[in-house]
Parts: structure tokens; sequence; C-alpha cells
């Protein structure tokens, strides 16, 4: 069996020193070697699996974060869908006592949903779209059905503007609309309004919105004023005592207009009242009537 190398190694400390020799085998070499080599390799593998636990600790760390704002966000926008909400069913509930209290059908408006007061406990993108995307479509009727009653209650408020439904002054009927005879000579003739008899000077009144058409003399009519309102409806007010009024001039409903008077064709001071349709006489009282009614 062959001898095995050996290393002298010499160690002094300076150029007089002999010092010490040590004599070291290959194998001893070579063991060294290979455990220097695995510790280097140790340490590198441990530093690397460091390194990734730290990079992975970091992206855990974001991660967390992201999830805690995404968690808010989420919170914000379920607190801001159920503010949505209630305001929506909130405007539904006054579109039906507004379509309740002005007397109008369903069948003459669009349809709107009932209350909902549902949002769901978690939104993800896609609930949270769907419910976006079904508040949406409860606004849009909600705002064509409220847009259709608007429209409807400012027609009802021109049309009740218009309509001559108040008494012209203060006083009683004295002559009704219709045929009658004629105080003068007694014979059959056709009354096409109603006189309303009240002292002389008595405040009379506009009774609908309207733009003065005539205000003058006429004969038979004595000091007359002519009012036309909206939808082919106009008023007369004959016999007066004095005008107050001028052609052109815009008037609202209840507005002084002249004083009581006996001007005209008329037996002593009273109000002659007409309204009209289109030219066409009809009965003041049944106007009275309905704004009773």
């Amino acid at each position: 069996m062959s001898k095995q190398k050996k290393f002298t190694i010499s160690v002094s400390r300076g150029s007089n020193d002999s010092g010490s020799r040590y004599r070291v085998s290959r194998a001893f070499f070579l063991v060294t070697g290979i455990v220097l080599v695995a510790f280097f390799s140790f340490f590198t593998l441990s530093m690397l699996h460091y390194y990734h636990m730290w990079k992975d600790f970091d992206d855990y760390v974001l991660l967390k974060n992201k999830f805690t704002q995404l968690s808010k966000e989420n919170e914000a926008f379920r607190l801001v869908a159920r503010q949505l909400n209630e305001k929506v069913s909130s405007l539904e509930v006054s579109s039906k006592k507004l379509e309740m209290i002005s007397g109008l059908t369903g069948e003459g408006l669009g349809g709107v949903g009932g209350p909902s007061p549902f949002v769901p406990s978690e939104l993800d993108g896609q609930s949270l779209s769907k419910h976006f995307r079904s508040l949406e479509r409860r606004s849009i009727s909600l705002g064509a059905s409220l847009r259709q009653l608007q429209g409807l209650y400012n027609t009802r408020i021109i049309l009740l503007a218009s309509t001559p439904a108040i008494m012209p002054v203060q006083g009683y009927p004295s002559g009704n609309f219709g045929y009658r005879k004629d105080p003068f000579n007694g014979e059959r003739e056709f009354h096409p309004g109603i006189d309303i008899s009240s002292p002389r000077g008595n405040k009379v009144m506009a009774t609908a919105d309207g733009v003065v058409t005539f205000a003058g003399r006429k004969i038979g009519y004595g000091k007359l004023i002519k009012i036309k309102h909206r939808f082919g409806i106009s008023t007369l007010y004959g016999h007066l005592g004095s005008i107050t009024v001028k052609p052109d001039q815009s008037i609202r409903k209840g507005d002084l207009i002249g004083y009581v008077g006996s001007t005209g064709r008329t037996t002593g001071p009273h109000l002659h009242y007409e309204v009209r349709l289109n030219s066409q006489p009809l009965n003041p009282l049944r106007f009275f009537r309905d704004s009773g009614s």
C-alpha cells in the first residue's frame, strides 16, 4: 500500500526563528475544502431562502394593505349604494303621494317600482355593477314619472288659473242664464249670462287669468270688459259704473277690473256676467259648482 502524500507547513515569527513545522496530509486538505464548500453553499442557500422569505413577507404586507383598502372602499360603496337606494325609494314614495294627491291614476303615468331597501352584503365588481344598474333603471323610470307628473301638474295649474271659477262680485243672482222674459218688453229672449245684484260701487274682480281684449262701451252692455283666457275661454263683465283696466293688459284671477254700476240697458245696479267657450255662451253657475266639487 503506497504512502499517502503529505504537505509540510512551516510557521515562523521571523528570519532567525526556525519556527514550527506541521505535516498535513492531502486528505485533510480535501476534507477541509469539502467542508468549506459545503459551508459556503449552505450560507448562500440560507441567504437566498431568507431573501425569498423577506420578499414574500413584503408581498404579504402589500397584499394585506391592499385588502384593507379594498375592504374600506367596499364598505364606502355599500354606504353610497344604501344612501342612493334610500333616496330613490324616498322619491318613489313622494311620486306615489303626488299621484294620489293629484287624483291621477296609474294608467296615466309610467310605472315606478316600489321601495326596496336591499343592498348586497358583499359588493364585488359584478354585484356592484348589477346593483347600480338596478338603481339607474329605477331612477330613469322615476325621472320619467316625475316629469310626467310635473307636466300634468303644470297643466292643471294653468287650467285652474284660466278657469273662471270664482264669483266676480259680492251679491246674489237676480237673473238666470238661458231663456227668460225680457224685463223691458216681456218677450221671450235668450240671456247669455247671469245677473248678479250688487250695490253700486262694489268691486268687480277677474274670475281667471287672462288678457283684456275690450274695455269700453257697447250697446246693451253699457261699460263692458272682455277678458280672453286660455283654452278658448272668455268672460264678459257688463253694466259697470267704471273700468280700471285697459285693452291688452294682463290680468290675474282676483284682480280688480272695475266697479258695479247700471250703465247700458238695465233696471238698476248689478253685474252682467258671461262665460264663453269659443264664443259660445255657457252657464257661469256650472263653473261655480265645478270649483266646489
